[in-house]
């Protein structure tokens, strides 16, 4: 007896050798069955997803689960029935912890962005709290000799950007908060009176609660200010055309939320409430804005619309929409915004940003009717993002 039993125990341990050279990923997960770190197992997982999505060009996206199936299939399939039940079990244990982690498609290889993805989404699944920040310093230089044969003047420009953004979300509430601060100048030769002027100065912030009343449709509360903090003055004059917080805006309304597909949010609110405020009245034309003679401020209730889309084709590229609509049944201004960033490496992109606008009761002057307005921008820079 005491021989059949050190044989038995001899087997034993053969097997198990045997089960840990044919089948690593099951002592993985049976050491990390009673934790819930999943993080080293999901290393793995995304390295062999990275090489899976970068040798073979033929789908976008890969789960967390289909690289483990993929990973199982690929090993040699033991031949003992009780090893194959307990990695059966501990496998679909993983899985139901792991979550959903889509890789995007990305123009440049890069294994550590792929893994960056997984621990984000693992992070998240621990917590309803989410948090995102862009920093980007952007300019332009162009210099000219007295003498050039095409004439023409030495300039610079920069633009600084800085936008954060605090959310919670869970399944039938989530609160999001965004906030953005851009600042911009150029410096101007036929301006005798300003070595640098002003081309984009704005401090937005904004807040939107939802509560979920049936699948992707919310009931919806949002706040939004918006204002400058620098002086922007017209060429070759002292006349400001706007200063700090003048004007400043600002917006609530309450309406309903409608999702219908992911990175895609259209907000429609019957009831809108905007004021409008310009602080220094004296040497800034309220008319410009939609201001009465001899006020200083103005509140309107009115309906809104408003639509926020993001689209990122691939990694490299990110298209964000905002588009506005604010009527009070009399006067009506909208406003759309669209940001693409081309990034050329981690810390190098471009930006492009078209802002088309219309306000009926902003009539400048000399001018009888509003027109429209419209800025654009392509800019090359520094862009780093922090999570």
């Amino acid at each position: 007896m005491k021989k059949l039993g050190l044989i038995l125990t001899i087997c034993c341990a053969v097997m198990h050798v045997a089960a840990q050279q044919v089948y690593p990923d099951t002592f993985k997960l049976a050491e990390q069955r009673k934790t819930v770190d999943m993080d080293p197992l999901l290393l793995d997982m995304v390295a062999a997803q990275s090489r899976e999505l970068h040798a073979k060009d033929t789908t976008d996206t890969l789960t967390a689960a289909d690289i483990l199936r993929l990973d199982s299939i690929a090993r040699e399939m033991a031949e003992i029935d009780s090893l194959r039940a307990m990695n059966a079990e501990l496998t679909f244990q993983a899985m139901s912890r792991i979550p959903t982690i889509e890789v995007s498609k990305s123009w440049i290889k890069d294994a550590e962005e792929d893994r960056n993805d997984v621990l984000r989404a693992i992070r998240d699944a621990r917590s309803p709290w989410r948090r995102e920040a862009t920093l980007m310093a952007q300019i332009t230089q162009n210099y000219v000799t007295k003498n050039w044969y095409q004439g023409g003047s030495s300039s610079f420009a920069g633009l600084g950007i800085a936008k954060g953004q605090i959310s919670y979300i869970t399944d039938r509430f989530t609160w999001e908060n965004t906030g953005e601060w851009r600042m911009g100048g150029t410096t101007v030769a036929n301006d005798s009176l300003h070595k640098v002027n002003t081309t984009d100065d704005m401090l937005r912030l904004y807040t939107k609660a939802n509560l979920r009343i049936v699948p992707k449709i919310f009931a919806s509360v949002s706040a939004e200010i918006e204002t400058r903090l620098l002086p922007t003055y017209k060429s070759n004059s002292n006349e400001l055309k706007t200063g700090p917080f003048s004007p400043l805006r600002f917006y609530a309304a309450f309406g309903v939320d409608f999702k219908p597909v992911k990175n895609l949010s259209i907000s429609v609110s019957p009831i809108s409430y905007k004021v409008i405020h310009v602080q220094d009245t004296a040497r800034v034309r309220g008319k410009d804005f939609g201001l009465k003679t001899g006020e200083r401020t103005q509140h309107n209730i009115g309906s809104s619309v408003r639509v926020e889309y993001t689209w990122k084709p691939v990694r490299e590229v990110e298209l964000e929409t905002r588009f506005y609509m604010y009527t009070n049944y009399k006067e009506v201004e909208m406003d759309l915004e669209i940001n693409c960033d081309f990034i050329i490496n981690r810390f190098l992109s471009a930006r492009l940003q078209l802002h088309p606008r219309y306000d009926s009761s902003a009539i400048l002057e000399g001018d009888k009717h509003a027109k429209m307005q419209f800025r654009e921008l392509l800019s090359l820079g520094f862009a780093h993002k922090f999570h």
